[in-house]
């Protein structure tokens, strides 16, 4: 998209990563308007609560906006019946990617999740045939918050095609809300727990800085991007936990040390994406924190 947007709409502007997206946009020069079900702690900008399953409210927000950044939906399975799960994230989605459409909007960004590929949630956890997951890999999930995402892919793909609208498909890994990591040695002691998201996770803070370069890019059509950090959230070499937990998972080549379970050079090439608040920053090797510069 060359130059800047002039008005950004963010969905789920009340929520964790909405917060830092939208101060990332203000800072950025933007002029942000703020679309949830719940009033926003803190007012830092225009703030509307509505229901995107109710399409009037979007096509009213989405005059004049030249982005969209939507991140509202149920964030996980479980949180309400699968059945709620996947109706509100597919008809918000497709509520957003119609009125974006039918506004004349330029671009839209969709928080997809490495739950897409199908291993975060399964009922039962099958081995991938390799890793790190790049974004070819065959996507397969089966509870009702991954399929929501892929769906919401999909949809992105259909509205894109024959239009003018561009769209961008984050998929975040488990976003870290903890800015001090002071909970991560925790985490430490059971290396395969969770494993479904293979060691990756993306900072919050990072995580918005995403959705900004997002909006920015030149992109054609529909790209799909992880989003991640480059190197693991353990602090032992990543081959060494393949081999415990994953033994028949191939490691592609190329990849060594203490790496993410998600390949984001793609996101690097596509955005100028580089994850900057990685845990090293904040603990050492025996989890003991870093005093602050």
């Amino acid at each position: 998209m060359p130059g800047k947007a002039k008005k950004i709409v963010v969905t789920g502007g009340s929520g964790r990563l909405g917060v830092y997206t939208v101060r990332e946009l203000i800072a950025a020069g933007y002029e942000v308007l703020s679309l949830d079900v719940v009033p926003p702690e803190q007012k830092i900008c225009e703030s509307w609560v509505c229901d995107l399953k109710n399409s009037g409210d979007i096509f009213q927000a989405l005059k004049d906006a030249d982005a969209v950044i939507h991140l509202a939906a149920f964030q996980a399975p479980n949180l309400v019946s699968d059945c709620e799960t996947f109706n509100n994230n597919t008809t918000s989605s497709y509520n957003v990617l119609k009125a974006a459409v039918d506004m004349g909007v330029r671009r839209v960004v969709l928080a997809s999740s490495v739950a897409a590929y199908g291993f975060v949630y399964a009922p039962k956890m099958w081995v991938p045939d390799y890793l790190p997951l790049d974004e070819k890999y065959p996507c397969k999930p089966q509870d009702p918050y991954g399929l929501s995402k892929i769906f919401g892919e999909q949809l992105a793909d259909s509205f894109t095609t024959g239009n003018p609208l561009t769209a961008v498909s984050l998929r975040l890994s488990g976003v870290n809300f903890d800015l001090t990591y002071k909970t991560l040695p925790e985490r430490w002691l059971n290396p395969g727990d969770k494993i479904g998201t293979f060691w990756s996770y993306v900072d919050v803070r990072d995580a918005a800085i995403a959705c900004l370069l997002a909006v920015e890019a030149k992109i054609v059509g529909h790209q799909i991007l992880n989003i991640s950090t480059v190197t693991s959230r353990y602090p032992e070499p990543t081959a060494e936990l393949i081999q415990r937990y994953l033994p028949e998972t191939k490691i592609r080549d190329g990849f060594s040390g203490m790496w993410g379970g998600l390949d984001c050079s793609l996101a690097k090439k596509t955005l100028g994406f580089e994850a900057k608040y990685v845990w090293q920053k904040y603990l050492d090797k025996d989890g003991r924190p870093i005093p602050p510069n």
